[in-house]
């Protein structure tokens, strides 16, 4: 399947069509850390209350957690192409 770029980080609503999406990018990560930490504990994705938050657990800015997910593709497709040579010289 085919990766998809995260769409932009619009951060408010205006009165013209938006194609991104309406929150900043820390209030996007808050509410995904939120919705962790409300999950009952026996499902996957849960995130203990004595977890720090995201990107502290991450070590990463919000500037840099948007540059990761939104260069991904073009950050690891050299690692990608490496792993499948190496899958291909195996066989």
């Amino acid at each position: 399947m085919a990766l998809k770029p995260l769409l932009n980080f619009e951060e408010a609503v205006r009165n013209e069509p938006q194609r991104g999406i309406l929150f900043s990018l820390n209030d996007y990560l808050e509410l995904v850390d939120y919705t962790g930490r409300i999950a009952k504990p026996d499902k996957r994705g849960c995130i203990p209350e004595h977890k720090p938050l995201i990107l502290k657990r991450l070590g990463l800015t919000p500037d840099e957690w948007l540059t990761e997910a939104t260069e991904f593709e073009v950050r690891y497709q050299d690692n990608r192409r490496a792993h499948l040579d190496r899958r291909r010289s195996a066989a």
